[in-house]
């Protein structure tokens, strides 16, 4: 086997696992933390969690990151993130909580998601953090092998879409499951491009990524109010 795509494949492992571990790891730790409702009733937890994923993973994968300077070119990077922050900080502080409050009138039980609060965001934007890495990672290792952004997107596509349809065995709600499934897919379609042409590509992806959750959450409140 060719050594590029020998490393690439090792790559994909590594990624497999990191993300598997780190969702049974969300699971495993909620008894211990009390956390019903997850990221709500554990928030500062959950995200530490996520930050120390986060960490390791883009430490383990740094050489795919060697573009990434952040202290170089600090004037490039900190205005998109200011920008996200203020955004991201304001929709969760001052327009999810006076969205009309949303009642759950569905046979089958809600998913944590339904309930989410302002401090819901803090560990979410940690856990996309962390996906968004891993992904960055997949599209590299990819493009090592000279594949075309056509095939890449393909391949992410299925990956990323196909890993959602894993919430299944969590939350037995078809209609979740199948409508995060085809958004995933949709998204990893898409991302191998904006990363791969577009400038600071991973803040775009980011905002896409992080933004999904904001339209789902107010349409949830809209839909569901009483």
């Amino acid at each position: 086997m060719h050594p590029t795509l020998t490393r690439t494949v090792l790559v994909f492992v590594a990624v497999a696992v990191a993300w598997s571990l780190s969702s049974v790891g969300y699971f495993g730790i909620a008894p211990l933390l009390g956390a019903e409702i997850g990221y709500n009733d554990a928030p500062v937890a959950y995200t530490a969690y996520y930050a120390a994923w986060s960490f390791a993973v883009f430490m383990v994968f740094r050489p795919f990151f060697r573009d990434f300077d952040p202290w170089g070119q600090m004037g490039r990077y900190s205005l998109p993130a200011v920008v996200m922050i203020v955004l991201f900080s304001g929709f969760a502080l001052l327009v999810l909580p006076v969205l009309p409050p949303a009642v759950w009138t569905q046979s089958q039980p809600p998913v944590e998601f339904f309930s989410a609060n302002s401090w819901y965001f803090l560990p979410k934007s940690l856990e996309i953090l962390f996906q968004q890495i891993l992904i960055v990672v997949l599209v590299h290792a990819l493009a090592s092998l000279n594949m075309s952004v056509l095939r890449i997107s393909v391949v992410i596509a299925v990956l990323f879409g196909g890993f959602h349809l894993t919430l299944a065995l969590s939350y037995p709600n078809p209609l979740y499951v199948i409508r995060y499934a085809v958004a995933a897919t949709v998204f990893g379609a898409a991302v191998p491009w904006i990363l791969l042409r577009v400038p600071l590509g991973f803040f775009v992806t980011y905002a896409i990524h992080w933004t999904y959750y904001a339209v789902d959450i107010t349409l949830i409140h809209l839909i569901f109010a009483p």
